[in-house]
This record gives structure tokens, C-alpha cells and sequence, in this order.
């Protein structure tokens, strides 16, 4: 316990400057962001579906996989990860596009729903979205591998090195995560 506490406390005392950097970052966005809420509303349209892709996948995985091999199962959950994926990476390259058109042309992006909102989904939606389905599969992929990772080896009695290929997988689904955050912005 007193280990934790003193590396916590050697973490805040070397990021302590880097706190009003942080803040005005924060504030910068949240301005944007409250400038054009209609980023919001793309955000809440995407989350519902993904909640009816939940329950259509829910119902059609259910009947099919009692029937169904591996290969199936894996290409099922595959489907489940990338639709996600790919949902929070269009509202994601959206976001940024409309922050992007705010910062260097606010004039532009300055109404609830202003032409940088409509301008940004559009090109999520067509020019960028070959992208966005790639880097959204490389993550899906891994996800998936460990998902069928965890279904394989419930009951496995190495779960020293299922835990190591889970931790493996896990390190490598992050790095994905993180290269590609950067990447839609740049999108």
C-alpha cells in the first residue's frame, strides 16, 4: 500500500506542471465543442445505432452460433467489434473535423448546426471512411482475437500463459487504439 502511495505521489509531483497545459486544452475543446453542439447530436445518432446493431447482432448471433463452427463464431464477433469500431471512429473523425474547421476558420463552425458540422460528416462519411473501416478492422481484429482468446481458455489450466497472450494481445490492441486516434485526426 505505502509502494502505491509513493508512486502516485512521485507521478503528481512530476505532471503537476503539466496540469494548466491540460486545462486550457480542455477548455479549448469544450469551447468547440459547446459552439457546435450538433457534434452532440451525430454523437447520440451513432450511439443509438449501436445499440440496435447490439440488439440485431444479439438476435442473429444467438440462433446462428448453436449451429455454427469456430470460423462462424469468430467471424460473428469479428462483425460486432468492427460495426463499433467503425461507428465511434466516424463520430471521432466528425469531431475533429468540425474542432479543426473551429480553430483555423471559425466563422465557419460557429452555429449549432453549422456547414463545418455537415462538411465534417460528409467527409467521414465518404472520403475518409475507407480509412476509418481499416484502422477500425485492425482493432476489431485484435479484440476479437481476444475475445475467442478468453472463450478458448475458460477452463485451461495454463493460465500463466493465457494471461501473458491476453496481456500481449491487450498491449497490442492499445498501441492499435492509440496510433489510430492520431491518424483520424489527420484524416
Amino acid at each position: 500500500g505505502f509502494l502505491s502511495f509513493a508512486m502516485g505521489l512521485c507521478y503528481v509531483y512530476f505532471v503537476w506542471g503539466r496540469i494548466p497545459f491540460a486545462a486550457a486544452n480542455l477548455r479549448t475543446g469544450l469551447a468547440a465543442v459547446k459552439t457546435n453542439m450538433g457534434t452532440i447530436a451525430i454523437a447520440y445518432l451513432f450511439m443509438a445505432l449501436a445499440f440496435g446493431w447490439t440488439i440485431w447482432w444479439s438476435v442473429t448471433a444467438g440462433t446462428t452460433m448453436h449451429s455454427a463452427g469456430q470460423a462462424t463464431l469468430f467471424f460473428f464477433i469479428l462483425s460486432y467489434y468492427w460495426v463499433h469500431q467503425v461507428f465511434q471512429n466516424t463520430v471521432h473523425v466528425t469531431t475533429a473535423g468540425v474542432v479543426g474547421t473551429w480553430w483555423f476558420v471559425p466563422s465557419e463552425a460557429s452555429s449549432c448546426w453549422s456547414s463545418a458540422i455537415q462538411n465534417s460528416f460528409v467527409r467521414a462519411t465518404t472520403l475518409s471512411f475507407g480509412s476509418i473501416c481499416f484502422g477500425s478492422f485492425l482493432v476489431a481484429l485484435v479484440q476479437t482475437l481476444r475475445a475467442m482468446h478468453r472463450i478458448a481458455h475458460e477452463n485451461d489450466d495454463c493460465n500463466f500463459l493465457v494471461c501473458i497472450i491476453d496481456c500481449i494481445l491487450g498491449c497490442v490492441e492499445e498501441i492499435i487504439e492509440y496510433l489510430n486516434k492520431w491518424a483520424y485526426v489527420y484524416v
